[in-house]
């Protein structure tokens, strides 16, 4: 399925080593990573004493035009394009029948070999993704797509106490769009079936035959930071189907959700690796927050379960039910003055119950008789709260009247009725639409079950005029 043409076969580890030799004013000291096309030396620049990394071509390959040609853009590439997360190309030369590109000597380990010990937090494999991603940016901005992001490629190295991750190997990148102000020579020749890559972090696109652009980019950093989080790669993703597979991770939901958005098919991926980084940033800020106020609410629950203890203590020193005092009537002509008011209950503004009505004539109740002749000051009653009625000493709840629910007049809105087509919050898509003509979305016709939703939408409200929505 990965098509390795012959000269791709990795050599023996002993083969090509040029430990000891000089190119120019480069000495090689020591052999430091080898591969099927060339091997890294650390060589020291006799004139200054600078090490650098010294990346030599293979002697077979010097009358393979294709392979050279490809050597000297990944020296153009490298040279032009820098940012911390990139190694930056010095030299490119070809000197006593060999080719070489003179870099950075970074004193580090890859991701394989850290890989090795085993799976990385998703914190700090968040974080290793995170810069590929900037380093990817810098490459993208320039039309540059790399084409082979895999552990292999991934250098880490500790700078004041912080890791860093950074990206190398432009021998298989593509420019996708020339640039403004990126001085290139012939671009090489593509060699029909064969796939230039990784195996098991190349995207699907390309095992069909597509060359490769930016959202393949995407889908290895996806499939990289798939592998730093379980320890295992990605199987081949034409036999299965990626986001099913990384469907269940160590990863915060709103994390999961971008992963999985990279490993989407090609129309439904992150559309760039600036917006998927940015989702990433964002992301990791709502996660920080939380944390920031879950510590917050730590600290201060102590003090809010001291502050509650008093005003507990109140509140059981408060009485629960109070009677109020008799209210005496006074005395109707011909009839004997009522005795006594007798307690019942009825609500009062506060909940406490506290109220009376007044016996029948001629009753009296425990034995206590009203006063003569007295003229007392009438005493209201408390007001009953509406929700609450007695009748003959028992309560009868009544609903409060209801309010008449607003009706909603705002108008359709076609731009959030297609985002909820989107398969998840984070993928991002471009919907061309153009009245009398068949809709389209990333500049392809509508497919799945994200075509069927937006044709579903469009079918009920017709769009009037040409436009097209980014979401």
């Amino acid at each position: 399925m990965f098509g390795e043409p012959e000269h791709f076969t990795l050599p023996p580890i002993d083969h090509h080593d040029f430990t000891g030799d000089t190119l120019g004013r480069y000495h090689l000291d020591r052999r430091v990573g080898y591969g099927g096309v060339a091997s890294i030396y650390a060589a020291t620049c006799k004139n200054t004493g600078a090490i650098f990394a010294l990346k030599v071509l293979h002697p077979e390959h010097d009358s393979n035009p294709i392979a050279v040609q490809r050597f000297r853009q990944e020296a153009q590439l490298g040279a032009q394009i820098r940012h911390p997360n990139l190694i930056p190309v010095y030299d490119h030369s070809w000197l006593g029948g060999r080719h070489f590109i003179a870099m950075e000597l970074v004193e580090g380990k890859t991701l394989t070999e850290e890989l090795a010990r085993g799976p990385i937090p998703w914190e700090r494999s968040t974080a290793i993704a995170c810069q590929l991603l900037a380093g990817l940016v810098a490459l993208h901005e320039r039309g540059v797509a790399h084409r082979d992001v895999s552990p292999n490629n991934c250098m880490l190295e500790e700078v004041d106490g912080r890791e860093r991750a950074r990206l190398f190997d432009l021998s298989h990148a593509r420019v996708v769009e020339r640039a403004d102000g990126l001085v290139l020579g012939l671009a090489p020749e593509s060699v029909p079936m064969l796939i230039y890559g990784t195996p098991h972090f190349i995207a699907p696109e390309r095992l069909r035959g597509s060359r490769g652009d930016f959202r393949s980019d995407i889908f290895e950093v996806g499939a990289l930071w798939y592998t730093a989080l379980t320890g295992a790669a990605l199987p081949d993703p034409l036999g299965a189907d990626p986001v099913s597979v990384a469907q269940r991770l160590d990863l915060p939901p709103i994390l999961h959700a971008v992963l999985l958005g990279a490993l989407e098919i090609h129309t439904r991926r992150h559309h760039s690796a600036a917006s998927m980084l940015g989702t990433i940033q964002k992301a990791l800020e709502d996660i920080r927050g939380r944390r920031q106020r879950m510590r917050r609410l730590k600290t201060f629950a102590p003090l809010l379960s001291l502050l509650a203890i008093p005003v507990w203590f109140a509140a059981r020193n408060e009485p629960t039910c109070q009677a109020p005092p008799a209210i005496p009537k006074p005395a109707s002509q011909g009839a004997e003055a009522p005795s006594v008011i007798e307690a019942r209950s009825i609500v009062g503004p506060i909940g406490i119950e506290a109220s009376g009505i007044v016996a029948p004539a001629g009753v009296k109740a425990l034995g206590i008789e009203a006063p003569s002749g007295v003229e007392p000051e009438p005493i209201p009653l408390p007001t009953p709260e509406p929700t609450s009625v007695w009748l003959a000493g028992e309560p009868v709840q009544t609903e409060p009247p209801r309010r008449e629910r607003a009706v909603s007049n705002s108008p359709f809105n076609l731009r959030r009725a297609l985002a909820k087509c989107k398969p998840h919050p984070t993928a991002r898509i471009e919907i061309t639409i153009s009245p009398g003509e068949r809709v389209q979305i990333d500049g392809e016709r509508p497919t799945g079950e994200l075509g069927r939703c937006v044709e579903d939408v469009l079918t009920a409200h017709p769009p009037h005029q040409a436009e097209t929505i980014k979401l």
